[in-house]
């Protein structure tokens, strides 16, 4: 009888150790799941792009498709997106950018310019800059994603709100 009782003791530790590791196993994915279904903002970083809260110059700065256009300055409410054309993650993105301006009532401007993306500080591509009609620059990042983009958006427009109400008091 000592023996099966040994024998009982060793099965039920094993078991609990297969258990333990079933557990952790199980919590790995949850959270992986976790990371791939939370939506993740944009990466907005001090030390990259334009400065926040900053009015930039009006300077000239090659479109996409090759033609040029004038970024910053004052103007209406500017969508600009910095793509390379090696980017898959830009061509990815380019077709659903024309909604996503237009949605929030934004210009969409799309540069490929080397020379605009040293002087902007932009640290690689796709990166979003969102500026105001004053050319003040009220969000900035480097995005992934149609949501990102979106965020980006959304807190420019937060940003300016808040902004009209510190004038307003």
């Amino acid at each position: 009888m000592t023996g099966w009782w040994a024998a009982a003791f060793v099965v039920q530790w094993v078991l609990l150790a297969v258990l333990a590791m079933v557990v952790v196993a199980l919590a790995r994915q949850i959270g992986v799941l976790h990371l791939r279904l939370e939506p993740l903002g944009a990466l907005e970083i001090d030390d990259e792009g334009p400065a926040l809260g900053e009015a930039q110059a009006r300077r000239s700065a090659r479109a996409a498709e090759g033609s040029t256009m004038f970024v910053g300055g004052v103007g209406g409410q500017r969508l600009l997106t910095f793509v390379s054309p090696t980017c898959p993650i830009c061509e990815r993105m380019l077709p659903s950018l024309p909604a996503a301006a237009g949605a929030f009532g934004l210009e969409l401007q799309v540069v490929s310019d080397r020379e605009l993306e040293l002087a902007y500080n932009v640290p690689g591509v796709p990166f979003v800059v969102v500026f105001d009609e004053f050319g003040v620059v009220r969000a900035k990042g480097t995005v992934n994603s149609l949501e990102q983009v979106e965020g980006l958006v959304d807190t420019a427009r937060r940003r300016i709100l808040e902004d009209r109400e510190l004038r307003a008091s």
